[in-house]
C-alpha cells in the first residue's frame, strides 16, 4: 500500500510540473503587423498627361496704310510755275517686302496775269489734277532714314479758266495722261514721317489755244503717318 501511495505521489507531482515547463518554456508569438501598401512612384521617363499645348501661331501679317499730305511747287519752263498740293494713301501688301503702291491725288496751278495796255488786264488760270498708281521700292531703310524710289502713271484732268476787262470768262477742260518719275527721302519718327518729295512729271491734258502746261520739276514737302 505504501509503494502505490508513493507511486501516485509521483505521477501527481511530474503531471503538474510538465504545464509549468511548457508554458515557462515557450511564449506566445505576437501577431505580425500587416505590410504597409506603397503607391507606385511615377515613372522619371513617363510623359506628363497634363502637358501645356502649343501657342497659337501669330496670326498672318496684315496689309498696311500709311496717309501723307505734302505741298511745295513745280517749273514747267517759263511762266509755268506754280504751287502744288498732294494727298497720298500706300499700300503695303504682306509678303511685299520693300515695295509699296502708291495712290496719289495731286494738284498744281500755273497762273498768268497780262495786263493790255488800252484794253484792260487778263488772267489765265491752268489747273491740273492727277490721279496716279506709284510703285515704290526702298532703296535705304535705316532707324531714321529710309529712301525710296517711284514710278508711276495714271489720268489728268485739266481746267482752264480765262477772265478779262474786255471779254466774258471761260472755263475749259480735257483729259490727258501723266508719267511721273521721282525720289523720296524718309525720316521715320515711329508713326509720324517726315519726308522730302523729288520728281520728274511728263505728260499733257491738251486744251485748244492753250500752251500752259503744269508738269516739269516738282518738289514737295509733306508728312506722312502710319496708320493702325
Amino acid at each position: 500500500m505504501r509503494w502505490l501511495a508513493l507511486l501516485f505521489l509521483l505521477s501527481s507531482t511530474a503531471a503538474v510540473a510538465a504545464p509549468e515547463g511548457s508554458s515557462r518554456g515557450t511564449s506566445p508569438k505576437k501577431p505580425k503587423a500587416p505590410a504597409r501598401e506603397t503607391s507606385p512612384k511615377p515613372s522619371p521617363t513617363a510623359p506628363s498627361r497634363t502637358g501645356t499645348r502649343p501657342a497659337a501661331t501669330q496670326s498672318a501679317e496684315q496689309t498696311r496704310y500709311a496717309l501723307a499730305l505734302a505741298g511745295g511747287g513745280f517749273y514747267g519752263g517759263g511762266f509755268n510755275r506754280g504751287p502744288q498740293g498732294s494727298a497720298q494713301l500706300t499700300l503695303t501688301p504682306p509678303g511685299w517686302g520693300r515695295f509699296s503702291i502708291d495712290v496719289e491725288l495731286g494738284w498744281r496751278l500755273a497762273r498768268f496775269r497780262e495786263d493790255i495796255p488800252g484794253t484792260g488786264v487778263a488772267v489765265s488760270a491752268l489747273h491740273s489734277l492727277p490721279l496716279l498708281a506709284v510703285g515704290r521700292m526702298n532703296l535705304v531703310r535705316m532707324a531714321h532714314l529710309g529712301v525710296d524710289v517711284r514710278v508711276g502713271v495714271g489720268p489728268l484732268l485739266a481746267l482752264h479758266h480765262l477772265s478779262s476787262d474786255f471779254s466774258a470768262s471761260s472755263v475749259r477742260s480735257a483729259i490727258g495722261w501723266e508719267l511721273l518719275a521721282g525720289a523720296q527721302l524718309r525720316f521715320p519718327l515711329g508713326a509720324i514721317e517726315p519726308f522730302l518729295d523729288a520728281r520728274v512729271g511728263f505728260g499733257e491734258a491738251y486744251i485748244p489755244f492753250v500752251i500752259g502746261r503744269s508738269t516739269g520739276v516738282q518738289g514737295l514737302l509733306g508728312v506722312r503717318y502710319q496708320l493702325p
